[in-house]
């Protein structure tokens, strides 16, 4: 009787070993996959832009006919650098250039063109400006709508002729033209947003307020100009 117990009770033993040895087999230890890493807007930036201006350009002469507004396509690029806070708050720094083609021009005449006349023709040209800049936003992981401002600078050419028809002849046949660099102010808004970690495409609308400049025409004449822009843009960040 004994001995039979012993054999039950060894085989229960054999099996139960067996059983967990095939369980122990069966386990697996895989290591939990890492959390990927959230992302940040913290880093350097290079990227390429493209949009739309328009301006206006003030002086006496041109307003009482109505004033220059050139306007075109443009395009250029900008680097910068934000830093993310912990609170998801960020700020950062912006410069761009563009690179653009913005027109206009008006003439006026004043009596009979093939008598006695006066005419005045004035032209603008905007051909290339730029941007440093603060920006602020708030992220909203990989979306980044912020506000903008700084400092603007734009080159700018403005055109004058001037005849002058007396009894059927040319009496007076006068053109100026000279180039200036505006600057001043600029203040704006945009929405990012990040399409890979290291790939991020905005778009982005600034006015400016480029003051005012001599331009010497025969005569100084003091000429404001203010622009706005709609842009989209692609950056890289490092």
């Amino acid at each position: 009787m004994r001995d039979t117990r012993f054999v039950i009770a060894l085989g229960l033993g054999m099996t139960l070993g067996l059983a967990g040895a095939a369980n122990g087999a069966d386990l697996t230890f895989e290591p939990a996959a890492a959390p990927e890493p959230a992302f940040t807007w913290t880093g350097l930036y290079i990227g390429a832009h493209g949009g739309y201006a328009w301006s206006d350009v003030s002086n006496a002469g041109i307003n009482a006919y109505g004033g220059l507004k050139p306007d075109g396509w443009f395009g250029g690029g900008q680097a910068g650098y934000n830093y993310q806070f912990a609170n998801q708050f960020v700020l950062g720094i912006e410069a761009d250039v563009s690179f653009g083609d913005q027109k206009d021009s008006l003439s006026a005449v004043i009596g009979d063109p093939l008598e006695n006349a006066v005419t005045l023709d004035y032209a603008t040209k905007i051909d290339t400006f730029g941007t440093v800049r603060a920006r602020a936003g708030y992220a909203f992981d990989r979306f980044l709508p912020y506000v903008t401002g700084g400092l603007a600078w734009a080159n700018a050419e403005l055109d004058f002729h001037n005849q002058i028809i007396a009894d059927g002849n040319v009496a007076v046949d006068l053109s100026a033209s000279d180039k200036q660099t505006l600057t001043g102010w600029t203040i704006g808004a945009g929405l990012e947003y990040a399409i890979t970690n290291n790939v991020t495409a905005k778009v982005e609308y600034l006015y400016a307020d480029l003051g005012s400049k001599d331009f010497d025409l025969g005569t100084p004449v003091s000429t404001d100009i203010t622009m706005q822009t709609v842009k989209i843009g692609l950056n890289y960040k490092f």
